[in-house]
């Protein structure tokens, strides 16, 4: 939907003259996502319906009617090539219809929300890079999808945006995306997304590590020399990250698709820190990065993973966990790294992990820490609130029969939205609330033949993985 801006009572352009004000006649305005620097929209329309890429004002400086680009309805004005520039809204962005919360089945969104993801999707798709976090649980990794690179509901979601916005990207890849990352009770699944390339490789001996740290808050070690992990990921430039502890970490070495290794020593100076080394210059398209431990045998290198970027387009950063829980994400070394200051977000898709429901986590106890991770989310650092958040409630499937609080949850997520001006999608509700619902689609996963259809209690199939990215794709392209 097109905005309608300008023929206001403030809708002027004034210049000085004198020492006094006068009107700006015929100025040429040009209208930008931000107050400095941002980029220009030029997708407008003349009252008339003609596509122009400015708007010029009139013989007393009014600023005439005219459209907006899609969905977009505050832009910062700039007139005849000024230093500075005006904040302008569209008369609709605050009729009575937006001042109303938009309520369907399964879908709430606050009137204010997506301002901030809809300016970086427009940057995306004319030459900047807007960026997604999506922090959750075990479905979120992927769980039970045939490969947990293409399959899995992130990553159909990040396809549809960047088909639409550009390819910004690969995004974040955990290093608990791996056999001993993922362990458990799902070797049938291990094996499969072993077959796929889903996993991320490793040589020798690696181990999960146990302090709460870095981007998706896990990572795994080695203490022996020559021990590797492999990596894929798309982007011109990609970034490693490691834990590192008063430079008493091994050094390693990194090489990009076969070539030469870099030798790297730990920096850190104070305790424990997620470290990271910036490689830029890449090609275009998809690379393998290989991080070999290159120290003493018995000294530990502890990989938390990598990320591949675009300069332009939409990127995806998965930061899931296996059995992740909501307070999980809310320790100093973790807060940070999964959409806060240190890898800020224009947009955050919270999933909630049924796993808290699972594990007797009260509702009151849950919202608490939800809000501590959207405090960090919006604020942390020197934040200013500028990251649109989505409340994702997954499909409870049968997983809460012992606590049957899943309603509770539900509850205090609504008051989240509504103190947050974030949108919810509650997948439980658009599930008719009913397994055997989901059941009948072929949406629930198989542990022992991941991506088809089977009878698990929470988990899903490519089917069900694809529903979800579909829902969550048509809000974030409205």
């Amino acid at each position: 939907m097109r905005y309608q801006f300008g023929a206001g009572t403030g809708d002027f352009v004034v210049t000085p003259s004198d020492g006094v004000w006068a009107v700006g006649q015929n100025a040429t305005i040009t209208f930008w996502s931000a107050a400095h620097d941002g980029v220009q929209y030029t997708d407008l329309t003349t009252a008339a319906g003609d596509a122009v890429t400015s708007i010029t004002s009139d013989t007393y400086g009014a600023v005439p009617s005219f459209f907006g680009p899609d969905g977009i309805v505050g832009m910062w004005a700039e007139a005849g090539g000024g230093s500075t520039r005006a904040w302008m809204v569209a008369r609709e962005a605050f009729a009575p219809s937006s001042t109303t919360a938009l309520e369907s089945t399964g879908l709430y969104v606050r009137p204010g929300w997506g301002g901030f993801w809809r300016a970086a999707r427009a940057a995306a798709g004319s030459g900047s890079r807007a960026t997604i976090a999506v922090v959750g649980g075990s479905a979120t990794v992927g769980f039970y999808a045939s490969d947990l690179v293409t399959k899995n509901w992130p990553a159909l979601l990040a396809a549809s945006l960047q088909t639409a916005y550009g390819d910004g990207g690969s995004g974040y890849r955990s290093a608990m995306f791996s056999a001993n990352g993922i362990a458990g009770q799902d070797s049938a699944a291990i094996t499969a997304w072993t077959a796929t390339g889903s996993l991320v490789v490793q040589s020798g001996t690696w181990s999960t590590g146990g302090y709460a740290a870095g981007p998706g808050w896990g990572y795994t070690y080695s203490s022996t020399n020559g021990n590797y992990v492999t990596f894929t990921v798309r982007g011109t430039s990609a970034v490693i990250y490691t834990l590192g502890s008063d430079g008493g970490r091994s050094s390693w070495a990194y090489s990009v698709d076969g070539g030469s290794e870099t030798t790297v020593t730990d920096t850190a100076t104070t305790g424990l820190a997620v470290l990271t080394r910036t490689i830029t210059g890449l090609s275009a398209g998809t690379h393998t990065v290989k991080i070999r431990h290159a120290g003493t045998t018995g000294q530990y290198l502890s990989v938390l993973g990598v990320s591949g970027t675009n300069d332009t387009g939409v990127v995806l950063h998965n930061l899931g966990r296996k059995n992740a829980i909501a307070v999980d994400y809310n320790t100093a070394l973790r807060t940070g790294w999964n959409g806060g200051p240190n890898l800020p977000a224009d947009l955050v898709l919270y999933v909630v992990s049924p796993e808290d429901v699972i594990n007797g986590v009260d509702a009151d106890t849950w919202a608490a820490s939800v809000r501590q991770h959207l405090a960090n989310i919006r604020d942390g650092g020197s934040l200013t609130g500028a990251t649109d958040v989505v409340l994702v409630l997954p499909h409870i499937g049968t997983s809460d029969a012992l606590t049957w609080r899943y309603q509770d949850y539900v509850d205090r997520a609504h008051s989240l939205a509504i103190a947050h001006e974030a949108a919810l999608v509650n997948l439980w509700s658009l599930g008719r609330n009913s397994w055997n619902y989901w059941s009948s689609l072929g949406y629930w996963g198989n542990s022992a033949s991941p991506g088809a259809a089977g009878t698990d209690a929470i988990q899903m199939s490519d089917a069900g993985h694809a529903y979800t990215a579909a829902v969550l794709s048509a809000l974030l392209k409205s």
